[in-house]
């Protein structure tokens, strides 16, 4: 029966309860649903799902998966448990039981009749070329490295004189040497016999199985005589001049005759160093006290000065230092500023003048500190974006912008839930109580392992994402001191509403006053609240870093105080009203001189004008409501100005039934862009749902497998052999495809022509891959490529099996 067929038999069989919990860990098995457990199978044995699976397999499991993959190649068949125990020395009987029920559960390994285990369908080609780091079985390297099938009949003779070597075939010679290799007694005599150096070049591929030789390998290559023994004897098989694989064997045979010399049941979990509980918190409520207020410094500059980007994408570093400055903080935090109030909606791009503007400023400033870090925090969680990339640099040289596409990962919002996971773990095995007096610090290289384990195919993209993470997570408060805090547990718990109330209670209370000192300046003495804090921006300039900000005040920033609509009494009023101490004298003098000179001259803005020599005709337009659209004013008993353009004011007064002449000198005006200030706050903070990305996008609701499964068990009986599913027959006949080039069997192949015609031929499958068929036809001698979707039908012929 086809494995595809046991295993939907496997899946009928089992209880909705079975099911239920295969469909939660597998979701894209039913996306979209299916019409029977034939295509259920079907799809449970693709490439691609079985990829997404392993994705979410910890170590124990990938090892028991990639050594059940190289045993039944090896054998041919199903693995016993026994054999599989075997092959992991030291694994615990109950450990490795619960594994692999674990992995039949989720239908990564089939139970054959036997009893044995199987992978299923395309597993042993999702997990590449090199299971276990494992290289390819000396049958393999035969039939893909021209020079080595017949270098395996020149070496039997060396590594077994009393074999017979007549008429011997590279197949025959492949299984010759593997049985020499299988057996330890036999191997060691091999190593007996080789020269200095050859053990220790073995031992380096030993984990990885493809390497440099840096010598020239081919027959008349300079290639030093312990790489020339092992070639010989076909210990390496050669790729081309430089580059040498290590045949499976002799992998297994290095590693004592085992896949694996040890089962990584235990998670890494080694604490390096500890903090105490007071600089944890001291150092998280300071740093969530210096984002908040570097990002309200970030909006306030952007909706002065909004912030310009490249053709190319993205935020140039010109523009980044800028703002870097108006912040006075390193670019990496500009950059992660910027990224973060793009991902919450603080900051928006405007096509017509591809620039972030500030967006709903009043909005944010209105909001509690909790409230703004509960923003932050849900937006870190849901963009699917890596600012830690910024600056790093691609393939082809070019470095990454902020707020540009290439800093773009879908699967950022699963990598930092990962690492809040792993955090948690390692805080909890590290003995992290609120009553502890140590608690443990995540290092970037504990974090990296632990997350590594439970998942390690993703192991490139932990250690290229998950350093930048930490420090963004340390920015928000997550961690302080290197050390998850009470609200970093609660976020990874998503306990999210909890931790903003823990932020809360634990932030100090804002202060409303400052010490104003002879010196022209001011000293916070804590955080201020947000109105004092926007109060003294108007009239003074921040300097320094931190919640104790000094702010310096001077004839510049009185006078943008007085352009907001200020005056004298109204400053010193505030400053009477928010000081600890009385207002020093030079401030006072400072404050009433530059009121005094303010305004003897006034400027405005003026895109046209409007001369008449009659008083009534100015009145006139005045007087016509129209004429408030384009804002005109009355700036002399005869002069009319308006910041409209002077055609948009020629044609008003054409429509009130004047006759103006343009005068040629005004004919240049110019219009004030649109600030931020004349867009409406309005709702400020997302849904959750919205902010909340869902970490995985194949994830289906307790409906949709509930409808599922009423699907499955109202199929009709015997839909599961007839597979009457497309995507079933496709991966049935792949699968006879590659049961044909594992045994090496001829096949009778129909396919259709270019003109539609049904046309059968009897080939040699060689290998599968990217929708192509390579096969060779041994009737013209020629090897040939065929498109999978031209295969109607594929037969094995019994009893044929192919030497090459």
């Amino acid at each position: 029966m086809s494995a595809i067929r046991a295993l939907a038999d496997q899946l009928a069989r089992r209880s909705d309860d079975d099911l239920r919990r295969l469909l939660t860990r597998r979701p894209d098995l039913i996306l979209p649903a299916v019409p029977d457990f034939a295509a259920l199978a079907a799809r449970a044995s693709t490439r691609a799902s079985l990829q997404r699976a392993l994705d979410n397999v910890d170590r124990p499991e990938l090892q028991v998966l990639e050594t059940v993959t190289v045993l039944s190649e090896d054998a041919g068949g199903g693995v016993d448990r026994d054999a599989l125990a075997a092959a992991l020395p030291g694994s615990d009987g109950d450990a490795l039981e619960a594994i692999l029920s674990g992995l039949v559960e989720r239908a990564l390994l089939a139970v054959a009749p036997e009893g044995g285990l199987l992978p299923v369908g395309a597993l042993a080609d999702a997990l590449g070329p090199y299971p276990a780091g494992l290289g390819r079985p000396f049958r393999t390297l035969a039939r893909t490295v021209p020079r080595f099938g017949p270098a395996l009949v020149g070496a039997v003779p060396l590594l077994a004189p009393d074999s017979p070597s007549e008429d011997l075939t590279s197949a025959a010679a492949a299984r010759i040497i593997d049985s020499i290799t299988a057996q330890p007694a036999a191997w060691q005599d091999v190593l007996a016999d080789a020269p200095e150096g050859a053990s220790a070049l073995l031992v380096r591929l030993r984990d990885a199985p493809v390497g440099s030789t840096a010598t020239d390998t081919t027959p008349n290559g300079g290639a030093t005589p312990a790489v020339r023994w092992l070639l010989d004897r076909c210990l390496l098989a050669p790729l081309d001049a430089l580059h040498v694989e290590l045949p499976r064997g002799v992998g297994i045979a290095l590693r004592g005759h085992t896949v694996f010399t040890t089962l990584d049941v235990a998670p890494p979990l080694e604490v390096e160093r500890t903090t105490r509980p007071a600089l944890r918190d001291n150092a998280s409520f300071g740093a969530i006290a210096e984002t908040l207020r570097l990002m309200t410094a970030l909006l306030g500059s952007v909706a002065t000065t909004p912030v310009t980007t490249l053709r190319s994408g993205g935020v140039g570093v010109r523009e980044l230092r800028r703002v870097r400055d108006a912040l006075r903080a390193g670019e990496a935090d500009a950059a992660w500023l910027l990224e973060l109030a793009a991902a919450v909606g603080l900051l928006t791009l405007d096509p017509d003048d591809s620039r972030w503007k500030a967006s709903r400023l009043d909005a944010w400033e209105a909001l509690g500190r909790d409230e703004q870090w509960l923003l932050l925090v849900e937006g870190w969680l849901a963009v699917d974006r890596a600012p830690a990339l910024v600056g790093s640099r691609l393939p082809d040289g070019t470095g990454i912008n902020t707020l540009a596409a290439e800093a773009s990962r879908p699967d950022a919002p699963m990598v930092r839930q990962r690492l809040l996971s792993a955090a948690t773990e390692l805080s909890v095995a590290g003995g992290a109580e609120p009553s502890a007096p140590r608690l443990p610090v995540l290092t970037d290289q504990a974090v990296i392992a632990l997350a590594t384990w439970h998942q390690p195919r993703l192991q490139r993209r932990f250690t290229r994402l998950l350093p930048g993470m930490l420090a963004e997570a340390q920015s928000l408060g997550l961690t302080g001191d290197g050390a998850l805090t009470d609200a970093g547990r609660l976020v990874a718990e998503g306990r999210l509403e909890e931790a903003a109330r823990a932020v809360r209670e634990a932030l100090p209370t804002p202060v409303s006053h400052v010490v104003l000192q002879a010196d022209l300046t001011a000293v916070a003495p804590g955080y201020l609240e947000p109105e004092v804090a926007r109060g003294l921006l108007r009239m003074s300039t921040a300097e320094g870093q931190g919640p104790a900000t000094t702010y310096r005040f001077s004839a510049d920033s009185i006078r943008g105080a007085l352009d907001a609509g200020e005056d004298a009494p109204s400053i010193l009023a505030f400053l009477a009203l928010h000081s600890a101490t009385e207002i020093p004298q030079a401030l006072t003098y400072l404050v009433e001189d530059t009121a005094s000179r303010y305004g003897s001259l006034r400027v405005g803005r003026a895109g046209s004008y409007v001369r008449t020599e009659d008083d009534a005709v100015a009145a006139t337009v005045l007087a016509d409501p129209r004429a408030a659209v384009l804002g005109i004013v009355q700036i002399a008993p005869t002069v009319l100005v308006s910041a409209a353009s002077p055609q948009e004011l020629v044609a008003l007064l054409r429509d009130l039934g004047f006759s103006p002449a343009t005068d040629a000198t005004g004919s240049a005006a110019t219009t004030a862009p649109r600030t931020d200030t004349d867009r409406e706050p309005g709702q400020f903070r997302m849904p959750p749902e919205q902010l909340r990305s869902r970490l995985n996008p194949w994830s289906v609701a307790e409906e949709e497998i509930s409808a599922q499964l009423a699907t499955l068990r109202s199929a009709r009986p015997g839909a599961a052999d007839h597979a009457a599913a497309s995507d079933s027959e496709t991966l049935l006949g792949l699968e006879t495809l590659r049961a044909a080039i594992r045994s090496r069997s001829r096949i009778r192949l129909g396919t259709a022509d270019s003109e539609g015609n049904h046309v059968r031929q009897i080939l040699v499958p060689l290998s599968v891959s990217g929708g192509r068929l390579r096969v060779f036809d041994p009737e013209n001698q020629v090897e040939k490529v065929v498109s999978v979707h031209r295969v109607m039908d594929v037969e094995i012929l019994e009893g044929s099996p192919s030497d090459g």
